[in-house]
C-alpha cells in the first residue's frame, strides 16, 4: 500500500533581514532522516509569510528576496 499524508507546519525563523530569513530556510532540512529513509518526502508549497507579530503579509517581500 502507498499512502500520501499531506500536513502544514508552521516555523518560526529570525534574522536580521528578509534574505537572512529566506537563507535560513532555504537551507533548513524540514523532514527527519526517519521520513526521508522510510518514504519519500518533498517540499510542496509556500503557503505563508508573515510577520510572527502583527500577521502582516510578507509574501511579496520574501519573494523578492
Amino acid at each position: 500500500m502507498r499512502v500520501r499524508i499531506k500536513f502544514s507546519a508552521d516555523v518560526y525563523i529570525e534574522g536580521k533581514d528578509m534574505s537572512e530569513v529566506r537563507e535560513k530556510f532555504d537551507c533548513m532540512p524540514l523532514f527527519s532522516a526517519d521520513a526521508l529513509l522510510n518514504g519519500y518526502a518533498e517540499f510542496n508549497e509556500l503557503l505563508l509569510v508573515e510577520d510572527a507579530e502583527t500577521n502582516d503579509d510578507l509574501m511579496e517581500e520574501y519573494k523578492r528576496s
